[in-house]
């Protein structure tokens, strides 16, 4: 809101861009734009029935859509307004003439669940069939099998307790059940924070290679090589792409509390990063006020914020809750005939995507994947299509006290008449997922379950009674009891089966975070030319001629021997008056823009980036980016594109340099991250 109101306040002779979006096409905004920049694209997400779910895709939007987005310019106010829309003009012939709507893609499992409670009566598919774009009959279907599957509806389509606590609570039916066995196991901000990043964009996400065959280069190599590196440090070795999420926001985190300054950017996907990780922590917010809203985190008592994080640092428990919640995104990893391969009860074809770290685990010769092999072969997992994208690899006994139906009983089993003396059993917790265990272990199993769901259906009843959570009860003891035996057992369970020590996750998050990253940058960004005489109507009147078509730019080099953040903190105005206002007074106007390039010997490197600006007489440096860039790259590209290269002997304290190079220079610390560095 603080950047709208900036825009809708802004000075009457401010040129408006607007890029077009969904979000942006939805709004009524009360600014006239003089140029709008249309991509042409969304971002829509398919349900797949087939396989419960779901695939995003970036497509090209129908004409209908196209037609609302010009409607944000107002030709009425401003007659020389122009769209521009970056797609071929094939394309747009071939485009139809109306999207089809959203209810007939997006997964359905909310709506399913708010039409049975708004219509206890009625049948879901025949209420979704009177509405104006009724969803395809297979959607609803499987929509609703797998609400039953998850317990939100019993066998007769009736709303369970489940049910009427998720729906209050903005994530998937899905995810709002593994936020309760989060909750339940006293582990909640961890598993907080991995729903919340499933709910957001991920910022070391790894595209499909056929998605970027047309803009397959070195620097693409380069990037996926990058990510998949730093993918692989984050996760640890805990063959998980959930614990990535948290270590990723842990860092994050740190970086908030040490009160790093992030107005320059070292790359663009630093950019690109804080923005995700500041929309992760305004969701993660979200989910925790939905909670408290229905009672199922409290400010005090066993339900409290710390009570229902104290186990938070145990990740091995943490991944029992995953087990639980994420049921029936479970697969099996099949090793017969020598080759591994996945399966899994919607697909016996699964494949792995680019993001997932699990991809070692698989490998035939990685003998430390091997060994947790042998002791665990179910993998909790996230899909698009039939591929996994993010995968944690669990333990047996995780799946046997977890998954499957609530009310799983004593008479899920069947004898194997292998040989007299075997007391083994076959234990099915559904259609697909079956173990082998013996009949004492199995009773075990079977008592834990019991004693667990029913504390489960407790919590989903009497949240909302504060009185059942007050004060001493023997059903608080025996679960906090139960709890504090699960932890332990599977931790040495955890250890027993090979894996390694993870590293500490159980930190408490920053509860009052700085000003927002991205607003900050748009602010920083934001270019007013300085005027002392307000007054002055001539001074107003060449202000108000200044477009941005006529902008010029100069560059400078400036030397240094200090380091940046030294330069920076000594200079002062007689030095900046000194070295390069004799240069700029003279050249200096409204449609100039003059930029000074820092740089260093021994190693000759660019460091810094600045524009420069006249405020109240004093000329000052505002730094833009921040990096280092080495001289020899900006001497390549100067060769290639045949242009004059300047000297960095630092024999001069500054010098005027081209402009094409101080263009090459600022695209240099602009897009950094798009560079491959030489050895």
């Amino acid at each position: 809101m603080e950047y709208l109101n900036s825009l809708i306040n802004a000075e009457p002779n401010t040129t408006k861009i607007v890029l077009s979006t969904g979000i942006i096409e939805s709004l009524h905004l009360p600014v006239s734009f003089k140029y709008l920049i249309d991509t042409a694209c969304a971002k829509k997400i398919w349900y797949d029935g087939r396989i419960c779910s779901t695939v995003d895709a970036i497509e090209w939007v129908a004409k209908d859509c196209l037609l609302r987005r010009l409607l944000i310019l107002n030709a009425e106010v401003l007659t020389d307004c122009q769209c521009f829309r970056l797609m071929p003009k094939d394309t747009y012939e071939k485009l139809p003439e109306t999207g089809l709507p959203a209810l007939q893609t997006m997964h359905l499992d909310k709506i399913c669940l708010i039409v049975k409670l708004l219509s206890p009566n009625a049948i879901i598919s025949e209420y979704l069939a009177y509405t104006i774009a009724p969803p395809p009959y297979a959607n609803i279907h499987q929509t609703v099998q797998f609400l039953k599957k998850i317990d939100v509806l019993d066998d007769s389509e009736d709303v369970t307790w489940l049910g009427c606590r998720l729906v209050d609570i903005p994530v998937p039916c899905q995810l709002g059940r593994t936020l309760i066995f989060g909750i339940l196991l006293q582990c909640l901000d961890p598993i907080l924070t991995i729903v919340s990043s499933l709910c957001t964009a991920d910022p070391l996400n790894i595209p499909f290679n056929e998605d970027i065959d047309r803009l397959w280069n070195r620097f693409t190599i380069y990037i996926q090589s990058r990510i998949k590196c730093e993918r692989k440090r984050l996760a640890a070795d805990q063959y998980s792409d959930h614990f990535i999420f948290l270590r990723l926001f842990h860092v994050w985190q740190n970086h908030l509390k040490n009160n790093i300054s992030s107005l320059y950017l070292t790359d663009e996907h630093e950019f690109v990063l804080n923005g995700l990780m500041e929309q992760l922590n305004c969701t993660r917010s979200k989910i925790l006020s939905a909670l408290r809203a229905v009672n199922l985190v409290q400010c005090q008592g066993p339900l409290s914020t710390q009570s229902v994080s104290s186990k938070s640092d145990n990740w091995p428990l943490v991944k029992a809750a995953l087990t639980g919640g994420m049921y029936p995104n479970i697969c099996a990893v099949d090793q017969r005939n020598g080759i591994r391969c996945l399966k899994s009860a919607y697909s016996m074809d699964i494949s792995l995507h680019p993001n997932t770290v699990i991809r070692d685990f698989l490998e035939p010769l990685n003998a430390s994947g091997q060994g947790i092999l042998n002791a665990s072969q179910w993998i909790v997992c996230s899909k698009q299509r039939d591929n996994i994208k993010y995968a944690t690899v669990v333990l047996p006994l995780a799946v046997a006290l977890f998954a499957g139906s609530t009310n799983l009983g004593f008479g899920q089993f069947s004898e194997i008449q292998s040989s007299p003396n075997d007391d083994n059993i076959h234990f099915f917790i559904d259609e697909w997922i079956w173990m082998i265990a013996s009949k004492s272990n199995f009773e075990l199993v079977m008592k834990v379950r019991q004693h667990f769901f029913r504390f489960y259906q407790y919590l989903l009843v009497n949240c909302s009674d504060l009185n059942k959570w007050r004060g001493d009860s023997t059903t608080l003891e025996q679960y906090l009891l139960l709890i504090k035996t699960l932890a332990s057992m599977f931790a040495n369970e955890d250890c027993a089966a090979g894996f390694q020590n993870c590293p500490q996750i159980g930190f408490k998050p920053v509860a009052k975070l700085p000003n927002h990253y991205l607003l900050s940058i748009n602010s920083h960004f934001n270019w007013p030319h300085q005027i002392d005489d307000i007054s002055a109507p001539a001074h107003r009147q060449n202000v108000s001629e200044v477009s941005l078509q006529f902008v010029e730019k100069q560059y400078f080099l400036l030397y240094t021997q200090e380091n940046c953040s030294s330069f920076y903190q000594n200079i002062n105005a007689s030095y900046i008056e000194n070295v390069i206002g004799k240069f700029v007074r003279p050249i200096e106007s409204p449609n100039r823009h003059i930029y000074v390039i820092l740089y260093s010997k021994d190693p000759d490197i660019l460091v810094s980036l600045s524009r420069v600006q006249i405020q109240k007489g004093d000329i000052i440096f505002k730094e833009y980016f921040r990096n280092v860039v080495p001289v020899y790259e900006v001497l390549e590209e100067c060769a290639s594109l045949k242009l004059n290269a300047p000297s960095f002997e630092g024999r001069l304290l500054s010098s005027l340099i081209d402009k094409r190079v101080g263009n090459v220079i600022m695209d240099l610390f602009a897009f950094r991250h798009h560079w491959v560095h030489k050895k």
